[in-house]
């Protein structure tokens, strides 16, 4: 039995009131703070970091997945403000869809912070939530600690945007946790980019080893972007192959890897790996820490490969590597509705959708093996859509969730936790936690249809 000791019992005093308090300021958090301020709130958002944006920005995550859906609705008004700014800042760039591809991500936490204090938004940094002051299904506050202590937030609703449910999970809310089948969660990751590449000495180089391989898949030689996984064979996998052989690296290099280049930076690369399949419990402190040293040791042995093996990497150097492990999936919350599989694949659709997506299920690590009764639903429309009710936490008058930790099933989160769709729910979020505060509502009464309508008043777009 593992020693103990009591904490005192101590007076915490009132740091900050609102009406909405966000906890996480991540994709799904910024844009939920937007939202939730341009409908009249007081907000108030509490981040353990230095930037909004988490995994868009600290985890250095930076392609804006498309849905797979014609024209790429944005379903968020916020996220095509945000792109406006960074295109603006030559930060992305337009492609012809309502939604576009790759960011710069420093210049995204800037856009953020940007929109955010316009909004009259809050910003807490460098403050960790520690625990909640509930009275039944009612939040009243949450406790945070930061270098000027331990204090409380107040609030009327709260909305959970930390990713891993930690709100609601200390609420008291019930909740799932990785693959059913074996307990086990996604594989993480932990990004870096890479500066001082001369991009035309390696896209002639890509186009040699396409030549040399007759292997077109997974190498773009005009965008400089390549891929190699355990999966199939790539243009790159016989380079990595013989890199293993000569001990430059080890198997798990080329068992997931990607490199694209990033908008505004005519000379860096930004990386999707190394991806770690073991140590991979977000709630883990002990597996956080194992991803950060082992994956600078990764990034130093890669970069090493580059520049042995690679033209164009001659005077490489690592430019950053993120603060924020990359997580792909740990808790999600047991809501009003849960998406399941089975909505995925028959295309399920809502009257209170918030959101609509039909990006694949994306799950690392494993070969996707699931039952899901039903078949695709040949209705002309084909994608799914996540009800509003999926945000309304189970048993609470005033905390709804969203991001990448909504109440969904594995397999359903594997495909809506892609950032445009975390969006989404934090403005849905959003809206709602502001009607709720500012009628006196529990948040299970909002109508999500009308706030899906008042999305659309503002610019989000949907199909049909």
């Amino acid at each position: 039995m593992s020693k103990k000791y009591t904490e005192p019992t101590r007076e915490l005093p009132v740091s900050y009131s609102a009406d909405v308090i966000i906890v996480g300021g991540g994709t799904a958090g910024a844009v939920a703070a937007i939202a939730a301020a341009g409908e009249g709130a007081s907000v108030v958002i509490i981040e353990q970091f230095g930037s909004l944006g988490g995994s868009s920005t600290n985890g250095l995550v930076c392609p804006n997945m498309g849905l797979h859906i014609k024209n790429n609705p944005s379903c968020s008004y916020v996220a095509k403000q945000i792109f406006d700014r960074l295109i603006s800042y030559g930060a992305s760039k337009p492609n012809g869809t309502s939604m576009p591809g790759a960011f710069d991500p420093v210049v995204m936490s800037i856009v953020l912070e940007e929109m955010c204090e316009e909004a009259g938004v809050k910003i807490v940094y460098h403050t960790y939530f520690c625990d909640v002051i509930k009275n039944g299904g009612k939040i009243e506050g949450v406790i945070i600690e930061n270098k000027a202590g331990r204090s409380v937030v107040e609030g009327k609703v709260f909305i959970d945007c930390s990713g891993d449910a930690d709100l609601s999970v200390r609420a008291g809310a019930g909740y799932t946790k990785g693959n059913p089948e074996t307990g086990k969660n996604q594989p993480i990751s932990l990004r870096y980019t890479v500066g001082g590449v001369n991009l035309a000495d390696l896209s002639s180089y890509l186009q040699e080893q396409i030549d040399k391989s007759g292997i077109s898949y997974g190498a773009s030689p005009s965008e400089c972007y390549a891929a190699v996984t355990g999966l199939m064979k790539y243009t790159l996998t016989p380079v990595f192959e013989e890199a293993i052989a000569a001990g430059d690296l080890v198997e798990d290099d080329k068992l997931y890897w990607q490199m694209f280049t990033l908008p505004g930076r005519r000379d860096a690369l930004a990386f999707n790996n190394p991806e770690f399949f073991d140590f991979v419990d977000a709630t883990n402190p002990d597996h956080l820490s194992h991803t950060q040293v082992k994956g600078k040791k990764a990034i130093h042995r890669q970069l090493t490969f580059y520049k042995k093996y690679m033209r164009g990497f001659e005077n490489a150097y690592i430019a950053e590597i993120a603060s924020l492990v990359g997580i792909r999936e740990s808790r999600n919350v047991e809501c009003e509705y849960t998406l399941t599989a089975k909505d995925c694949v028959t295309k399920k659709k809502f009257d209170d959708k918030i959101a609509q997506t039909n990006y694949p299920i994306d799950i690392h690590g494993r070969k996707l093996d699931f039952k899901a009764d039903g078949v695709t639903a040949d209705d002309g429309r084909p994608y799914y859509e996540i009800s509003f009710r999926s945000l309304v936490v189970k048993g609470f008058d005033n905390l709804l969730v969203a991001g990448r930790c909504i109440g969904a099933e594995f397999v359903a989160q594997a495909s809506l936790r892609i950032m445009p769709t975390c969006r989404a729910t934090g403005e849905a979020a959003g809206v709602a936690a502001a009607w709720a505060a500012l009628n006196g509502k529990a948040a299970r009464d909002i109508d999500g249809a009308k706030v899906r309508e008042r999305m659309i008043s503002l610019g989000a777009d949907y199909v049909d």
